[in-house]
């Protein structure tokens, strides 16, 4: 059975709902003391799973797939 966090389209909705989260809360939240409780709080954690997760997973999706080009 194939893990589902190692499959190509889980990386690819993960990685782009984190990515859109570090993007867009900022500019969205308009309290200043918010916006920075969240940037700590929220965005950091968000920033070190991109961090561990997106990169060698996506280096895993990428080689299978240019292992299995013909």
């Amino acid at each position: 059975m194939k893990n589902i966090f190692t499959h190509p389209l889980s990386w690819i909705i993960i990685s782009a709902l984190l990515l859109g989260a570090c993007t867009y809360l900022p500019l969205w939240i308009k309290n200043d003391n918010l916006r920075n409780w969240v940037m700590r709080w929220v965005l950091v954690p968000v920033s070190i799973v991109l961090i561990a997760y997106s990169y060698p997973v996506g280096i895993e999706v990428f080689k299978n797939i240019a292992l299995a080009w013909k």
